[in-house]
């Protein structure tokens, strides 16, 4: 199944928006997010349309967003957040889009996941399986044990 990797537009914020929520709701069980009125906060979410170093994408498929990435790009492009729709899981379209959006930006770079999160440990491993890099296990902002891996994309 062929994956388009799209720019976010402008117009699409409030999409982007709503995928977030889920997003976020999903990590729950592994950090500490509480919804203020039932909204979770994401501080940079404006940025990828103010900011020439960060970079929001879609994955579409069949003219269907199926995943979408935001990328932040400063000494080392970082994968920020990265999300599978439910819908569109098990059918390798993350594996294909991650792939793309890692190879778009040549250079040393880092992806974390919670060490909890064993799925997207995984799924990540599996991403970055022909990079050689580096892992190290640390302790996040909200007091959750992390894996940050490191490697260069020639």
């Amino acid at each position: 199944m062929p994956v388009e990797v799209v720019p976010i537009p402008i117009s699409d914020k409030a999409i982007l928006w709503d995928r977030l929520q889920a997003y976020i709701a999903e990590l729950m069980p592994f950090g500490n997010f509480a919804p203020v009125d039932g909204v979770f906060e994401y501080e940079w979410f404006d940025l990828y349309w103010q900011e020439s170093n960060r970079f929001p994408f879609w994955a579409v498929v069949d003219g269907n967003r199926s995943a979408f990435a935001l990328v932040h790009r400063e000494q080392r492009t970082e994968m920020a957040e990265f999300y599978s729709f439910p819908e569109f899981r098990r059918t390798g379209i993350a594996l294909n889009f991650a792939r793309q959006i890692i190879e778009r930006f040549p250079g040393p770079w880092e992806i974390s996941q919670y060490r909890a999160h064993v799925a997207a440990v995984s799924f990540w491993h599996r991403v970055i399986a022909d990079y050689p890099f580096s892992e190290r296990v640390y302790v996040g902002g909200q007091g959750k044990e992390r894996l940050e891996q490191t490697f260069v994309v020639p």
